[in-house]
Formats: structure tokens, C-alpha cells, sequence
């Protein structure tokens, strides 16, 4: 199983409406998308100079199935149309579970 672990900066001019448009996109993406076997999304409750804005953890079963998911038209729509509109810094990693 791989875990994909993404965390996100938002853009200082990023309005609270595109935030949680980028939300909304995450999510319907996530629940949408066959390849996903679980995730959790969230946004920072803490604070300080490293952290970030919002995490996703999702789960996957092998490599193929995640490069499927991030090859795949929803998720370049999803970049195109909400991420690159809103993340300053993204840091991201897949691990095996």
C-alpha cells in the first residue's frame, strides 16, 4: 500500500471562498477518483514558521494505482482549476504502509 502525504501553503492573496473552493476540489477529487482508498484532509489548527495551511493523506494500493490517479484528466483539471490558483508551496511524499 503507498500513502501520498501533500501539504500545502496557500497564497497570501488567496481569498477564503477559493480556499474552500480548493477544499471542495480535493475532496470531490478524492472521493471520485477509483484509485483512492481513503484520505484525510485538513487545515492547520496550529501555527509557526515551518507549517503549512492544509494537509491530504491519501491512501492507494501500489504505485501504479497512484500514478493513475495523478496521470488522470480529473486531477490535471483539479491543478489547472484550483491548485496552481492557490498554493504558494506544496511539499509532497509517497511512502509504503
Amino acid at each position: 500500500m503507498i500513502r501520498h502525504v501533500v501539504l500545502v501553503s496557500f497564497k497570501p492573496e488567496a481569498s477564503a471562498d477559493q480556499t474552500s473552493a480548493w477544499h471542495d476540489a480535493v475532496t470531490e477529487l478524492c472521493k471520485q477518483s477509483p484509485e483512492v482508498l481513503s484520505f484525510s484532509l485538513g487545515r492547520n489548527i496550529g501555527s509557526g514558521p515551518n507549517h503549512h495551511d492544509a494537509a491530504l493523506v491519501a491512501d492507494f494500493a501500489d504505485m501504479e494505482s497512484f500514478r493513475r490517479y495523478v496521470g488522470s484528466d480529473q486531477h490535471k483539471a483539479y491543478v489547472e482549476n484550483h491548485a496552481r490558483q492557490v498554493t504558494a508551496k506544496l511539499a509532497a511524499i509517497q511512502h509504503e504502509i
